[in-house]
């Protein structure tokens, strides 16, 4: 059987083929070398193998090499190999997790994330650990409000620990509502990060249900030799449905509320997710409404005073009236 011959089209498209993995920075799936140069994926195929037959590497094995992520197949030039492994956006990706988890300075996840950094850049040559040295002025993040979690790192540290082995774990909390002390025996579930603040999510033996704590009001935690069975059924989602935020009220009746904003907000709004519920319609006069259900407004309520005259809430009555109240005792400071 006479071999097809390449057409100067055909060159053309392989030519391309190459500018795509050169300018790449990470293997490209065959699906979508195929959708950019308009060709099926089985002459894709055709293409890398011309190009292997004709072109060989320093090392003399294939110019055009091939990785399987995710069940897919991903192309990548040979002289691209360092992009598997510490380079481009492997190590972007850990930097950017490390100035947006600035907040855990001082912990023991963020000596981890150190470790990986080091491990990751220490593959470099000499001549590419230079750009690593302006990588703090090309990837920064305001860390505006944000917390700090030195002290509390080797509470940090003994909650991963029960958290990861499922060991049962005594604490000792500060309540929120009455200042309190006590001290719980709970089943780690969920670590949860909400507005730069942690969380745990576990099951509180002494009140025999799921109860969500903040990392800032756990002053001590033993690590108990019991351990616990983690629920198959157990959801981190279902636990805070219904909630505007993660403060749950287990039994509360769902219900809808309705908040009128005016129109400059419209693109800052409606391009965040807020809530599962959302749903954003504009009115005739430019503003628009906001409609969420719920069962707790404890941080809904701080929400929607943020935005001072821009907002105004038009319904249920109840929501209004406290909303209504706030603004009241705060005028009274002025």
């Amino acid at each position: 059987m006479e071999r097809r011959k390449p057409t100067y089209g055909s060159a053309v498209r392989m030519a391309k083929l190459i500018s795509i993995l050169a300018r790449a920075w990470r293997p490209v799936s065959v699906e979508q070398i195929a959708e950019e140069l308009e060709i099926s994926p089985r002459t894709a195929q055709r293409y890398r193998k011309a190009l292997n037959d004709n072109l060989l590497a320093a090392d003399e094995g294939e110019f055009l090499r091939v990785i399987k992520e995710g069940g897919k197949e991903r192309w990548f030039l040979v002289d691209q190999e360092e992009i598997l492994s510490a380079t481009s956006s492997r190590i972007i990706s850990v930097y950017v997790a490390k100035v947006l988890l600035k907040f855990l300075e001082g912990t023991v996840i963020d000596e981890s994330l150190k470790e990986i950094w080091t491990t990751f850049t220490g593959k470099l040559p000499p001549s590419r650990k230079v750009a690593l040295e302006l990588y703090d002025r090309k990837i920064m993040h305001t860390g505006f409000g944000r917390k700090s979690y030195e002290k509390q790192d080797d509470v940090l540290a003994k909650l991963l620990k029960g958290l990861v082995q499922q060991k049962k774990l005594q604490i000792h909390h500060t309540s929120y509502q009455t200042s309190k002390d006590k001290y719980h025996v709970i089943h780690p579930y969920t670590l949860l990060l909400h507005r730069d603040t942690l969380y745990l999510i576990a099951h509180a033996e002494g009140y025999g249900q799921v109860r969500t704590f903040s990392l800032d009001k756990i002053r001590e935690v033993v690590v108990l030799d019991e351990g616990f069975k983690y629920p198959g059924i157990y959801d981190p989602e279902k636990v805070i449905d219904g909630s505007f935020g993660i403060f749950e009220k287990p039994g509360a009746k769902p219900f809808k509320a309705v908040i009128s904003f005016k129109e400059p907000l419209w693109e800052y709004l409606t391009t965040r997710s807020w809530h599962p519920t959302q749903e954003f319609s504009k009115l005739k006069n430019g503003s628009f409404t906001m409609e969420v259900h719920l069962t707790n407004t404890e941080e809904f309520i701080p929400w929607i005073l943020q935005f001072g005259s821009e907002a105004t809430v038009l319904k249920p009555k109840s929501l209004r009236d406290k909303v209504k109240e706030e603004l009241s005792k705060a005028c009274k400071n002025y």
